[in-house]
Parts: C-alpha cells; sequence; structure tokens
C-alpha cells in the first residue's frame, strides 16, 4: 500500500498537474527559463570553458569534469533507451523531446556538472560553491516537473545517480583517463542492450578523450585568452556550417562514433592548437586592450604578455 502511493506520488501526471498549479504564472515562466541551465549545450559550454580556462597546473582536474560530465550522458543514455519509460502526458508539456523519461537528463547533468565545478573549482569558497551549485541544481530538477517533460521520480533518480558520481569521483581522485573509458564501455554495454539513445555520440566521444587525454596531459600548453578567443571566432562558424549540412543525415552508427571522437580529441587538443596562435599580431593586440590578463577561471595568473 505503502509503495503504490509512493508510486503515485512519483510517477504519476497528477504530481505534474499540482505542482504547476500551486504555482503563480510568473514562477512557472521562470522555471521554463531556468530549466535551460541542464540544456546539454549549456553544461558542454560550461565544462568546455572551464577545461580551456583553466589554469594549466590544473588541467587534470579540468579534465576530470569533461570525464564525470562524459559518465553522466552514457549513464543517462544508457538508463533511457533500456528503461524505455514514457514521459507525463500532460497538456501544459510546451517542448519537443525524446520520447523516454526515465532519468531525467537534466537533471542528472545538472547534478553531475555543477556539483563537479563546485567540488574541483578554486573560485570563491567551498560553501558558496556548494551552495549556487546546489540551488541550481534543485531548480533544474523542479523545472522539468514544472514543465511537463519528466516525473517526479525521474529528477529524483536524476539527481542522486549525478551527485553519486560526482562523491565517488572525489573520493576517489581516479585518473581522468579510466573515467573516461568507463564512459564510452558504459555507452557500449547500454548499446549493445539495444539503447540507441546518444550511446554512438558518447562512445565516440569517450573513444576521442581515451586516447588524446594521455598525450595532452603531459604538455603544459598556456594558450592567452585572446588566443582561444580568436581560435573559438574562427572554429564556431565551421562548426555551425557542419551542423547545418548535416541535420536530417541518417549517419551510420560507425560515422557517428568517428565523428564525435574527432570532436572530443579536437576539444581536448583546443589549448594546445591554440598556444600556436600566442604570437599572432591580433591575438597580442587583444590580449593587451582586453580583459585576458587574468584568463583563467583559477586564482593564478598566466606569465605576462609579451610587449
Amino acid at each position: 500500500m505503502v509503495r503504490t502511493t509512493l508510486e503515485g506520488l512519483l510517477f504519476d501526471e497528477g504530481t505534474n498537474e499540482a505542482i504547476r498549479g500551486a504555482l503563480p504564472e510568473p514562477a512557472v515562466a521562470f522555471f521554463e527559463l531556468v530549466t535551460h541551465l541542464g540544456d546539454g549545450a549549456v553544461l558542454v559550454g560550461l565544462m568546455a570553458a572551464m577545461y580551456w580556462f583553466g589554469a594549466p597546473s590544473r588541467r587534470r582536474t579540468r579534465a576530470l569534469v569533461l570525464a564525470i560530465g562524459l559518465l553522466a550522458l552514457a549513464l543517462s543514455a544508457g538508463l533511457k533507451g533500456i528503461v524505455d519509460a514514457p514521459r507525463p502526458d500532460v497538456a501544459f508539456g510546451y517542448g519537443v523531446y525524446s520520447p523516454y523519461s526515465f532519468p531525467s537528463a537534466h537533471a542528472l547533468g545538472a547534478a553531475a556538472v555543477y556539483g563537479a565545478i563546485a567540488a574541483f573549482g578554486e573560485l570563491g569558497t567551498k560553501r558558496l560553491r556548494y551552495a549556487i551549485a546546489g540551488t541550481i541544481i534543485v531548480l533544474v530538477a523542479l523545472s522539468r516537473v514544472v514543465v511537463g517533460a519528466h516525473f517526479v521520480g525521474d529528477v529524483l533518480v536524476g539527481v542522486v545517480l549525478g551527485l553519486g558520481i560526482v562523491a565517488l569521483v572525489v573520493r576517489f581522485r581516479p585518473e581522468p583517463t579510466p573515467l573516461f573509458a568507463l564512459a564510452g564501455a558504459v555507452a557500449v554495454v547500454s548499446f549493445a542492450f539495444g539503447s540507441t539513445h546518444y550511446t554512438t555520440i558518447t562512445t565516440g566521444a569517450a573513444i576521442g578523450a581515451t586516447v588524446v587525454w594521455p598525450y595532452a596531459s603531459r604538455k603544459s600548453w598556456q594558450p592567452y585568452g585572446a588566443s582561444l578567443f580568436v581560435f573559438a571566432v574562427c572554429l564556431l562558424p565551421m562548426l555551425a556550417v557542419l551542423r547545418a549540412i548535416t541535420v536530417g543525415w541518417d549517419f551510420h552508427w560507425i560515422v557517428d562514433v568517428g565523428a564525435y571522437a574527432l570532436v572530443m580529441s579536437g576539444a581536448v587538443l583546443v589549448p594546445g592548437i591554440a598556444a600556436r596562435l600566442n604570437d599572432w599580431e591580433s591575438v597580442t593586440r587583444l590580449q593587451a586592450t582586453l580583459p585576458f590578463s587574468r584568463r583563467t577561471v583559477d586564482p593564478e595568473q598566466m606569465p605576462a604578455t609579451k610587449k
């Protein structure tokens, strides 16, 4: 009886409707906006910025954040496809989602990424970082219920899994390479059990990171902030064109794996590629005129810009 009641609360559209109905319209609008803090593109952008702009001496911990995010994606993708649970059937669902509900990828990803940033970041006090990360995680998780994308049970499990990954990594402090490999293994096993929800993407990304990180970890690249900015300005239009060309194409899974292996390899190597731009005239001008002198997200200074 207790189990039936609990399931009714955690996996019932009525709970979504009750929570949304208890909120005033401005609050609903707020949650419809804040839910995007758990979007994959936002989380990937945060992890990439933290890795690229982190102090060279702390690049290993930044790679751990990347590995945590990749493992969270692999776990979410695998469980979604294997469990194959439908989403809530509510009238106020406003987005176009995949058909899979359990667990909430937004909740799992937000818990893993914001939790990892709080655990491995250096800015501010640890208490402040955890308070900010915890607030964002709660808001993202609740927003998925408010917008009708997930049941309460979906987001609770997602948060527990995401924070569990972070807690284990903080406790044992493994090297990034085994974590990247584990993410790939989870994705491969999930694919073998019939899950095709982002598992090929995750497999490719994990392969790329596993192969390239051992090389990158031995380097002490020190790109200027302006170098990273100029490189991004050159790279993003090309990625946008590639994305526009490939939208709607149904590639073989081998192509997916290979493509995302190359993308992830490139992302890990960005600091090294950007460092080669340090002597460009446009870069030195930007470094001298824009606020790039403190380019890192850690309290560690870069070498002085050449005059």
